[in-house]
């Protein structure tokens, strides 16, 4: 046996009720989240409850219509014409209640559509101006889950949910003051069991509901360890650690199931009941019945009327149950789509201020992420027309530094100033357009490189295009593939070597002419050739602008104009290359380690204690 067979014949963990996120689930999230969205909608939406209602209104004609001729036949004045007339009333009925109900549910899926359209809009732009911090921890399923899955369902709330709900609903009141019109004994007898199966299906609900955020959690995780499974299968076939990593997503899947497996058997007992007791209301109008004809209270014919009608009688409540028990499970998703909406978003100035040059300093800033500092009294300036390099060991918040200057994340206390103006005074679009960065980890769209580059500037010719990758030591690769700048990208440009990515990134950020660069260690991913390629591209970045760059491979900032030594999230020296080494303190042990790292190289030549 496999490991992974045996991930999945091990036996799920019990789940026990989660209190993570709310205390009590909303089962009207789901309505409350898309209702802003249907405002243009409305009309429409009104419309389709209103050919829903009559459409289910006509499903009980053919009813009365079987009900009327019975009752004519017992009292013997039945004749041809009136059945003829029956007949078409009720195929009649059939057929327009058919159409109806077409065209409500094409009027409420294309309401439905435009409604989900404008919630994923709403919910993108929100996105984009939340900290780009907020997506550091997150995983790709997450967001997928977010965006497409939750968003997804809502459908079924609007193309069914609203005018089948409303119209089963209109349509069991109008039949109750009907019953109750008829005969008000036998009505009691037809309908008492319903307020019984609604508690009960209450109860049923608010039992299951204790699971409702371990369902969150558990479907989250699924959607993660999925599609990170998914993307990661050529490192998971390579070492040979597929059953492991199976191990994963099966124990995730197991998990989920494992909650919805309790949540079932918590909602079961009531839930099961309200289903069978609901559809039991016959067993309750025969007896009555037979009892008031006994003592002549009722005849025979009103009496066929209520066993005929009042097995319908429950069709549209058995509906607005199953939409009702759909609305909680749909809630589940829209309350977390709710959450991320109501989340704060960044703050922005909306300013544009006059900025006096473009150093960029820090001053006494302190950083943590919840309630744990990082980074500790971080003081120094990077220079407008010079590079500035951080350096430390991995962990020692080099990074951190880095992307608090266009604001990924805000400072606790101190100020990142540009210019002598805060960043957080500042506009986000001022900053953005003041600011450029180079991630380590080069993101691009699946696209043509030309349209990659562009993305820097959108309305960039082809010349600045060819100029800025010329620039960024791109130009000659570029021309050498089949069709040169035309050439589509494949997912996130995987096709491109990770050194090729970094000089279309560094293209883009040329392109956009931003007066401070910020690099991510932007050769950690570049052989030989491809350094020396990346190092020109740098200079050229640099020229007249304020250049902050993260390196681990020292040699490549030797010459910077100021290099700052961070550890623990301290500052701990400043200075240039040679008055570091001489200073004999991190920076000169990370440089003897790196010159020794680079002498024990295979087949490399020595290096010699001269290039330092």
């Amino acid at each position: 046996m496999t490991t992974a067979d045996f991930a999945i014949e091990t036996e799920p963990e019990t789940a026990t009720p989660d209190d993570s996120g709310s205390a009590a689930p909303d089962y009207l999230a789901s309505l409350k989240l898309i209702w802003p969205y249907l405002t243009v909608q409305r009309f429409r939406l009104f419309l389709a409850v209103l050919l829903a209602t009559l459409a289910v209104a006509l499903e009980l004609v053919p009813v009365y219509v079987i009900a009327i001729s019975i009752g004519g036949l017992i009292a013997g004045d039945l004749t041809s014409a009136g059945i003829l007339t029956y007949v078409v009333t009720a195929l009649g009925a059939v057929v327009l209640g058919y159409l109806l109900m077409g065209a409500a549910t094409m009027v409420s899926h294309l309401v439905a559509f435009d409604a989900i359209y404008r919630l994923r809009l709403a919910l993108s732009r929100h996105l984009a101006r939340l900290p780009l911090g907020y997506f550091a921890n997150r995983k790709s399923g997450d967001a997928k889950k977010l965006i497409i899955d939750d968003p997804e369902k809502l459908e079924l709330v609007i193309a069914h949910g609203i005018p089948e709900g409303i119209s089963a609903t209109a349509t069991w009141i109008s039949v109750s003051i009907w019953l109750f019109a008829v005969d008000w004994r036998m009505a009691v007898a037809a309908v008492f069991v319903a307020p019984i199966s609604f508690f009960l299906l209450v109860f049923a609900m608010k039992s299951g509901g204790r699971f409702a955020g371990a369902y969150q959690t558990a479907g989250q995780r699924m959607n993660a360890v999925i599609v990170e499974y998914i993307a990661g299968m050529p490192v998971v076939k390579i070492f040979n650690r597929s059953g492991e990593s199976f191990r994963e997503a099966s124990d995730a899947v197991r998990a989920y199931a494992a909650v919805e497996k309790q949540w079932a058997r918590a909602y079961l007992p009531l839930g099961g009941t309200v289903f069978s007791l609901v559809l039991a209301n016959i067993l309750f109008i025969v007896p009555v019945g037979a009892f008031l004809i006994a003592f002549g209270k009722v005849e025979i014919a009103t009496v066929v009327f209520f066993i005929i009608l009042g097995a319908n009688y429950s069709r549209p409540l058995m509906k607005l149950f199953n939409l009702f028990h759909e609305l909680a499970h749909i809630s589940m998703g829209s309350m977390l789509v709710a959450d991320v909406l109501a989340m704060p978003p960044q703050n922005d100035s909306g300013k544009v201020v006059a900025l006096d040059g473009h150093a960029v300093t820090f001053d006494a800033v302190y950083f943590g992420y919840d309630a744990r500092d990082v980074l500790h009294n971080i003081s120094f300036t990077a220079r407008e027309g010079a590079v500035t390099a951080l350096v430390g060991p991995s962990g020692a918040g080099k990074s951190t530094i880095a992307s608090l200057v266009p604001r990924f994340f805000d400072v606790r206390s101190g100020r990142i100033s540009i210019g002598g103006v805060d960043v957080c005074n500042m506009g986000l679009d001022q900053l953005m357009d003041t600011v450029a960065f180079v991630f380590q980890d080069t993101v691009l769209f699946t696209d043509t490189i030309a349209n990659n580059i562009r993305f820097g500037k959108p309305d960039a010719t082809d010349a600045e295009i060819e100029a800025a990758a010329k620039a960024a030591r791109a130009h000659e690769f570029i021309t050498e593939l089949p069709e040169g700048y035309r050439t589509r990208l494949g997912d996130l440009g995987r096709n491109l070597s990770g050194g090729e990515r970094q000089r279309i990134a560094i293209a883009r950020a040329i392109l956009k002419n931003a007066p401070v660069i910020v690099l991510d260690e932007a050769t950690a991913f570049a052989d030989p050739d491809n350094e020396a390629a990346i190092q020109d591209a740098i200079e050229s970045l640099a020229a007249g602008r304020t250049l902050i760059v993260v390196a681990h491979r020292l040699h490549t900032i030797r010459d910077a104009d100021l290099i700052v030594t961070v550890d623990g999230g301290r500052v701990l020296e400043t200075g240039r290359h040679s008055d570091l080494v001489a200073a004999n303190g991190l920076y000169a042990r990370l440089w003897s380690d790196f010159i020794a790292a680079r002498q024990s190289d295979l087949r490399s030549g020595p290096v010699t204690q001269a290039e330092g």
